[in-house]
């Protein structure tokens, strides 16, 4: 455990780095400003006008402002980007190369009740035709029609015509690519509607490094052993559009060259036959979907995060920055195929929060990515604070707002913060910078930088020690995916996340820690149950398995279930059992394991509480973790979400220590006694 002067004035590492792309002025101003305001370091860029990268002047001007924080002590993130979301390096990459660009696929249907002669052109906005088929279709009776996909029959195509001519009760689907842009993240985003990478495709990724990456190293060859981390922002695959009040002319699946030999590569057999599966179909469409979605994931953590670290490991730093879309497995689906497994590519997790106070922040934004952080072991994760979300009710407490906020983040994971949460520098050193308004003054973003610091050098290294473990139902949401002509929360099929923040929810504000858990995590536990007859996760003994209530599941994992309910572990589905094996499409076997409510779910987590905080706070909620400190002892931290004091008994059976992170001070706490938990703020508590 750190000592008590550690604690009082924590490192410059642990605390806030603002994110800054354009310097104000003086720059060695401006970082004397940062100094004095009481910030550790900084993420910054190349400068972006007069072609980026490109310019020797920029990348000289970079070295120099370089040179200045490492002279004024600040830490060093390098964002990768001229603007925003990553990967187009302001037009870089894909300028004369615009087979680079993010790509989707759509479907056409023509259907022939009578015998028909189709003649289809390409359109003018669509790049090439890439699979055209015909299949019988099966009409049992007048109201219903089905297509017979185990009898498709290839049509000629070339790269824009199908000539094709239909018997009476067949259908024709044929398959376009075009570049996945408007509508999309591409456009609706802060800083530009420019087309952007494909980041499927190692080609598009390589050049976004030849461009925006080894242009820095061949000017500056140590920049990159002097940063910490490169921070990318929210690339994606750009096929799904961003806003419901929009629709659009083309329902999107992900696309790159070579997708279907690499289905069939990976999973031994054709998509061909079942491609229209993708956008239609039942359930016999599930199977086809979670393989499909679970390639575009694996191809995404090859191709964008897992190139881009390697190079970045290379050159002496680690990858980092933020996705999309975090707190949603929905959306993990749709913009990566599979979230955990993109992330878990990259150095070091991150997240971005945009509801930056506690009644809209969402847990899941953390809990998800500390799925990685667990798997992967590293020192938490990176969180880019930016109040974005109801901007209008934030700004009426933003200190106190995002100060809770902060809590609940290094809860759940969190050990580095960068920020938009801007300060106010307009009156610092009598107006130099007039502009620089922002949401805290001097004294205030100081006592800021200086509570997450503490937070920092508390939790720096520790792992949340948890024994419950809700599942993350990842192929419920695959198996429903479909493109979409417009906005996708409209469209989409939201049980995964409506079911799994529900049971979240409750468990954690009910006074128990967690962590999610894959069929990967499930498989392992069930082997160590069987090997040693004690289910593990990630070192963790598994007392309690929590799933929710879906409708899909693999096959294999829900078979395992029953191996860790015979090893001890309490096993229970939170409402309903999954009906269809994700493997398969078929229905799952029926088996014992009991289904509760919500309420019996928390009053059986209550029942077996031995820790030294339990049951509900009085006067507010707050929410619990427990830690091994590095000196052995344990470690509580209490976060007080709301907007009043709360209080919590000391159940513990020796002396402890109150650590409060607000002013730095330690105080002695006896077992029976009351501990008061500021609102909106954090305590830790030593045994």
């Amino acid at each position: 455990m750190t000592d008590h002067n550690e604690f009082k004035n924590p490192a410059l590492r642990y605390r806030v780095f603002p994110m800054t792309h354009h310097w104000m002025g003086d720059h060695n101003a401006h970082m004397d400003a940062y100094r004095e305001y009481g910030y550790g370091g900084a993420v910054t860029n190349v400068p972006f006008a007069g072609g980026f990268t490109s310019s020797e002047d920029n990348l000289r001007k970079f070295a120099t402002l370089m040179d200045a924080m490492e002279a004024h002590e600040l830490g060093i993130w390098i964002y990768d980007e001229d603007g925003y979301p990553s990967g187009q390096g302001g037009g870089l990459v894909l300028d004369g190369h615009p087979e680079l660009r993010a790509k989707g696929f759509y479907m056409v249907r023509r259907i022939a009740y009578e015998p028909k002669h189709v003649h289809y052109h390409l359109d003018d906005v669509s790049d090439k035709i890439i699979w055209a088929a015909k299949y019988p279709l099966y009409i049992p009776r007048l109201d219903d029609t089905f297509v017979q996909f185990d009898k498709m029959e290839a049509v000629p195509f070339t790269d824009t015509e199908v000539v094709c001519d239909l018997a009476q009760r067949e259908i024709l689907f044929i398959f376009c690519v075009k570049d996945a842009h408007e509508g999309s993240h591409a456009t609706h985003n802060v800083s530009s509607f420019k087309n952007n990478i494909n980041v499927m495709d190692r080609r598009a990724v390589r050049r976004f490094l030849d461009l925006c990456f080894e242009p820095i190293a061949a000017a500056i060859p140590d920049a990159y052993r002097r940063a910490a981390n490169v921070f990318t922002d929210e690339p994606s695959l750009h096929t799904s559009y961003a806003r419901d009040y929009e629709t659009w002319n083309y329902a999107l699946a992900p696309w790159v060259d070579g997708l279907f030999e690499a289905y069939e590569a990976e999973y031994g057999q054709s998509i061909l036959p079942n491609l229209p599966l993708l956008f239609e179909g039942g359930t016999d469409a599930y199977p086809i979907r979670v393989k499909f979605y679970e390639l575009v994931g694996k191809l995404i953590s090859e191709a964008y995060s897992g190139q881009i670290a390697r190079w970045c490991e290379a050159h002496g730093c680690g990858f980092s920055g933020h996705y999309v879309c975090e707190e949603s497995v929905s959306q993990h689906v749709m913009q990566y195929g599979n979230y955990v497994r993109v992330l878990s590519a990259a150095s070091y997790p991150g997240i971005d929060v945009l509801g930056c106070y506690p009644e809209i922040y969402d847990y899941n934004t953390a809990k998800y990515a500390q799925m990685a952080v667990r798997k992967k072991q590293t020192n938490g994760m990176m969180v880019e604070i930016c109040p974005f979300a109801n901007v209008e009710t934030f700004k009426e407490a933003p200190l106190d707002n995002m100060t809770a906020v902060m809590g609940l983040l290094y809860l759940a994971g969190v050990r580095h913060t960068n920020s938009y949460f801007g300060a106010d520098f307009s009156s610092w050193r009598g107006g130099i910078f007039p502009n620089a308004k922002g949401y805290t003054n001097q004294g205030e973003t100081v006592w800021f930088n200086e509570y997450v610091g503490r937070l920092g050098t508390v939790l720096d290294g520790l792992h949340n020690l948890c024994d419950t473990f809700i599942y993350y139902p990842l192929e419920d949401a695959q198996a429903k995916m479909k493109p979409a002509y417009c906005g996708s929360w409209q469209t989409c099929d939201h049980k995964a996340d409506e079911a799994t923040s529900a049971l979240a929810r409750a468990v954690y504000e009910g006074g128990h820690d967690y962590y999610y858990v894959d069929r990967e995590d499930i498989l392992s536990a069930a082997r160590t149950a069987e090997e040693t007859g004690t289910a593990m996760i990630s070192g963790c003994p598994v007392k309690n398995l929590l799933l929710p209530g879906v409708d899909v599941m693999y096959g294999d994992a829900y078979a395992a279930l029953e191996t860790l309910s015979k090893a001890g572990v309490n096993v229970i589905f939170c409402g309903e059992k999954p009906r269809f094996d994700a493997q398969t499409g078929k229905a799952l076997a029926p088996n014992a394991l009991p289904v509760s409510a919500l309420s019996e779910i928390i009053s059986a987590l209550d029942s077996q509480n031995t820790d030294a905080f339990r049951g509900s706070a009085e006067g507010g909620t707050v929410l619990r973790g427990k830690f091994t400190a590095n000196d052995g002892r344990t470690l509580y931290m209490l976060a007080n979400k709301s907007r009043t004091d709360a209080a919590l008994p000391y159940c513990g059976k020796a002396e402890a220590e109150i650590w409060d992170p607000s002013d730095g001070t330690v105080k002695s706490l006896s077992p029976g006694e009351t501990v008061r938990v500021p609102a909106m703020r954090a305590l830790f508590i030593l045994e």
